[in-house]
């Protein structure tokens, strides 16, 4: 597990480290005195399990952790704290428990077994395919989405995850022979929520992030052929036969890359 620890005690962190020397489950730890500096460095590396004290100067612990559920759910949370009347702001951030200082070892490794034992349980529920064409299925049944438009705004949110669809974006994949005019903004504006009302019926709208300037969709959230790909996943290379979102034409420039990434691989073999 990757693992980190916050505490603007070093002393604190300290003790941490010692007592969990040894843990065989963590693959990596780092550990920061600083909120602000952790929520940066999660923003970059994922994380299966955090630990953090709750009274902290600047950022409380509780804040840091609804800010990185709002970055990936999946994170596991533990409070450390001194104080038992914590334990109710832990469960309200979906934290899977608090442990009270001073700590054992013990108490560590209880926390980590029951971390290990959520992680079992995990899987996604959203799988999404784009090879050769666009599929989506929710716990194993295929999603349906009724308007064209706003399926083919989906793929074009899925392919462009890591930066995101900005309105002039999906306006010149979608419909390039418009104007960027007012009427246009509008049909963008309805083909989306279209598009989130869908979602929202399966209850897996919380894998689009919605920002004033862009929509983007939450990567960790989906299992997806073209993440695995970008990943550098050898199975999902080999599934790759020269077509990706076929029924598009914005995703050629996509389909250049995967065909580059196969060829390199297929070099190496």
């Amino acid at each position: 597990m990757k693992v980190i620890c916050v505490d603007d005690e070093q002393p604190i962190l300290d003790n941490f480290k010692n007592r969990v020397s040894g843990f065989t489950q963590i693959q990596s730890l780092h550990m920061f005195t600083d909120a602000k500096e952790a929520l940066e460095w999660v923003k970059e590396h994922p994380v299966d399990v955090a630990f953090l004290d709750i009274e902290m100067g600047g950022m409380s612990g509780v804040d840091l952790a609804r800010r990185f559920k709002e970055m990936d759910r999946d994170i596991r949370i533990f409070f450390v704290t001194a104080y038992e009347q914590y334990a109710l702001e832990a469960f309200k951030v979906d934290a899977l428990g608090y442990i009270l200082k001073p700590y054992s070892k013990k108490d560590l490794q209880e926390a980590f077994e029951k971390a290990s034992l959520m992680k079992s349980r995990k899987q996604n529920r959203v799988v999404i395919q784009t090879i050769p064409n666009f599929c989506v299925s929710v716990e194993g049944k295929n999603l349906h989405i009724n308007r064209a438009k706003a399926e083919e705004l989906f793929a074009l949110l899925v392919d462009r995850a890591e930066s995101g669809v900005t309105a002039r974006d999906a306006i010149d994949c979608l419909w390039p022979d418009r104007l960027t005019d007012e009427n246009t903004m509008a049909l963008y504006r309805v083909t989306f929520h279209r598009l989130m009302d869908c979602l929202k019926e399966v209850g897996i709208d919380y894998i689009i992030g919605n920002e004033v300037r862009k929509k983007y969709i939450h990567m960790k959230e989906v299992d997806c052929d073209l993440y695995h790909i970008l990943d550098g996943d050898r199975d999902s290379i080999q599934n790759y036969a020269g077509e990706y979102l076929k029924e598009y034409s914005w995703a050629e420039s996509r389909n250049a890359q995967i065909n580059s990434i196969k060829a390199a691989w297929d070099s190496k073999r």
